[in-house]
């Protein structure tokens, strides 16, 4: 009996650790989630900032290929165009994407 009570110990003490383990893995990212916004609140409170900036000429960018360079195609003017595949990139985690 001993041991029987010994191993229900042990396999109960295991399953704490990694309920713990969990539970402070989600209080990490509640906190950081908070922080965040935080940091979001304090940066719109100030205007006009980096990100702001950034938005609008990647936007500008976008804008650029799909509409500037085909009009101009159209009267005749040939432009390069910008590789967008950095810009996607970044465009989509300045908007809160992976």
């Amino acid at each position: 009996m001993i041991g029987i009570n010994a191993i229900i110990e042990l396999i109960k003490t295991g399953f704490s650790f990694f309920q713990k383990k969990e539970q402070n893995k989600q209080e990490i990212d509640a906190q950081n989630s908070h922080e965040q916004n935080n940091i979001t609140l304090e940066e719109t409170r100030k205007g006009f900032t980096w990100r702001q900036g950034l938005g609008w000429v990647l936007t500008f960018i976008v804008f650029y290929n799909y509409v500037v360079i085909p009009l101009l195609a159209l009267c005749g003017f040939v432009l390069p165009s910008i590789p967008l595949d950095e810009v996607w990139r970044v465009l989509i985690i300045l908007i809160g994407g992976n």
